[in-house]
């Protein structure tokens, strides 16, 4: 009798780790639909057969806000017309499906997306937190997480550069060559948008007048820096001025400001205020930077007294 017990006991423990087992996996027919689904999403082929037909989709949004299956494939269809090429990637791709404590099914992935803008050529990474419920070998309920800011202010500044005036593009682009010509130190591109008395101001007081001076303060930057970079942050138009948010990075291997090389990286904000006279020609920047934080990241506590 005390073997019929322990036996039953075995059994009991045996089936009872087996149906836990079962409530956890890497592996089901589940996590192949799933898979399936993000495959024709990548080739912009859209199957809804896979969706039971009260299933419900919710792309960061609440209970109470959410997409039948015809809707979320217009959507994408939608949203696919940004971009000049779009999915998710391979990289770490995770799957798993678990049961819950009331018996439902859910598929949970973690991908990572991809995609370019075809207006302006700008590439994108996000994580994405794609769930799936499932009834009867059916999704019933789809819910979609992940943060699209970036790309919707991208969208944005070109939807606002689209209703641009002639001045406005005139001014962005003098924008955009300050970058690239920063970038490249080619004092010949930033000279090509700035009249040849151009005056610079740092934090208030006036450091560079003319264009040759200009271009000796490039010089500055790129020889005490390399890979000595500007990234624009963003921008406002107002009439003949721009407002620009902008931040340096770089790495100290020269001399800066009669100081020996550190090998330390920088990367400080600025702001600067570009104005511009009535032929499209910048005539004064005012910039602002934090030059403490460039002495403290160098790591000097205050600027070094001249030799």
């Amino acid at each position: 009798m005390k073997k019929l017990v322990l036996l039953g006991l075995a059994i009991v423990l045996f089936t009872s780790c087996e149906q836990q087992d079962k409530r956890y996996t890497q592996q089901s027919p589940e996590i192949e639909t799933v898979k399936k689904l993000i495959d024709n999403y990548n080739n912009r082929t859209y199957d809804t057969s896979v969706f039971a037909d009260t299933s419900k989709s919710f792309f960061n949004s609440p209970k109470d806000e959410f997409m039948s299956p015809s809707e979320t494939v217009a959507m994408h269809k939608q949203n696919d017309e940004l971009y000049s090429k779009r999915g998710f990637t391979n990289e770490d791709p995770e799957y798993e499906m678990v049961v819950t404590d009331d018996g439902n099914t859910w598929v949970n992935s973690w991908l990572e997306w991809k995609g370019t803008l075809a207006a302006n050529g700008k590439e994108f990474t996000m994580p994405v937190h794609l769930t799936y419920r499932f009834v009867d070998g059916k999704i019933v309920r789809e819910v979609a997480m992940f943060d699209p800011s970036e790309i919707l202010m991208e969208v944005q500044a070109i939807e606002a550069e689209k209703n641009m005036s002639v001045d406005e593009k005139t001014i962005k682009s003098a924008i955009d060559t300050a970058v690239k010509a920063w970038n490249a130190n080619d004092k010949e591109l930033m000279y090509s948008f700035m009249a040849p008395d151009i005056m610079r101001h740092t934090n208030g007081v006036k450091t560079q007048t003319g264009t040759k001076e200009y271009g000796e303060m490039m010089d500055l930057y790129h020889n005490a820096f390399k890979n000595f970079t500007v990234t624009l942050n963003s921008y406002n138009i107002k009439g003949n001025k721009a407002y620009i948010s902008w931040t340096i990075s770089g790495t100290n291997t020269g001399e800066f400001m009669g100081n020996p090389a550190t090998n330390k990286k920088i990367s400080v904000p600025g702001f600067s205020v570009w104005t511009f006279n009535s032929d499209g020609k910048a005539v004064q920047e005012e910039a602002y930077a934090d030059n403490l934080a460039i002495f403290q990241q160098l790591g000097y506590s205050a600027p070094a007294p001249p030799k």
